[in-house]
């Protein structure tokens, strides 16, 4: 469907009142306008629907999530977190798991893309702990996460290509968080090997040190 008429179905929503369908409807548009590098659009719409939703705990921590996706996608970090933590205070209220899941997702694979790698662990292992299924409600994480895997994954053809280790280990290494919080672990196995590899073969001390660290992390889940 394309985005002209997803936007209709939106506004359709808010004509007519219904403000679950409304965030429904929002985090679709949302998901399309970013599926084509459209973030402005993504993040203008679900501006003008957070004044709709002040007042409701879960639709405004739904909209704040997708909103901080949109952020996250155009590289806008600072901003990205802060509607995640305030997103992820609203689901703490509301005894949310599947929103402290995916908030805290999110999160964990940002700092590990930081290089804030203990910090990450911590709050990817928070994140595994809850254990939850997906949730349409987050289509928009799910988007961003398979985006974000296929540039890392042109990035490690590119390197490879160049024949440039540190190329390759920097987009292999940032994957494993992907992997490791979708449960993906032939792949997630897979990538840690050769990131091992390549930093022993770089000299790279403080990737070497979170390898260990996010091995262990896996061997309680896997």
């Amino acid at each position: 469907m394309n985005l002209e008429k997803l936007e209709k179905n939106f506004e359709k929503a808010g004509s007519n009142l219904d403000l679950q369908e409304m965030v429904e409807k929002a985090v679709v548009y949302a998901e399309a306008c970013q599926q084509q590098r459209k973030y402005d659009s993504a993040i203008s719409c679900l501006k003008k629907l957070l004044p709709r939703v002040d007042k409701e705990k879960g639709h405004k921590a739904i909209v704040l999530t997708a909103l901080g996706i949109a952020y996250w996608e155009k590289a806008q970090l600072k901003k990205a977190l802060s509607n995640f933590e305030e997103a992820l205070q609203l689901f703490k209220k509301l005894g949310d798991k599947a929103g402290k899941a995916e908030i805290l997702s999110i999160v964990g694979i940002t700092y590990w893309r930081k290089c804030e790698w203990d910090r990450a662990l911590q709050i990817l292992e928070n994140a595994l702990n809850l254990n939850t299924d997906k949730d349409k409600r987050f289509v928009s994480l799910y988007g961003a996460f398979d985006r974000g895997l296929a540039t890392l994954q042109n990035r490690i053809r590119i390197g490879r290509e160049l024949e440039q280790p540190m190329k390759i280990l920097q987009p292999l290494f940032s994957s494993i968080a992907l992997h490791l919080i979708e449960r993906n672990w032939k792949a997630f196995k897979t990538c840690l090997e050769e990131s091992e590899m390549l930093a022993k073969q770089i000299g790279h001390k403080d990737i070497l040190k979170a390898i260990k660290g996010v091995s262990v992390l896996a061997a309680q889940f896997s």
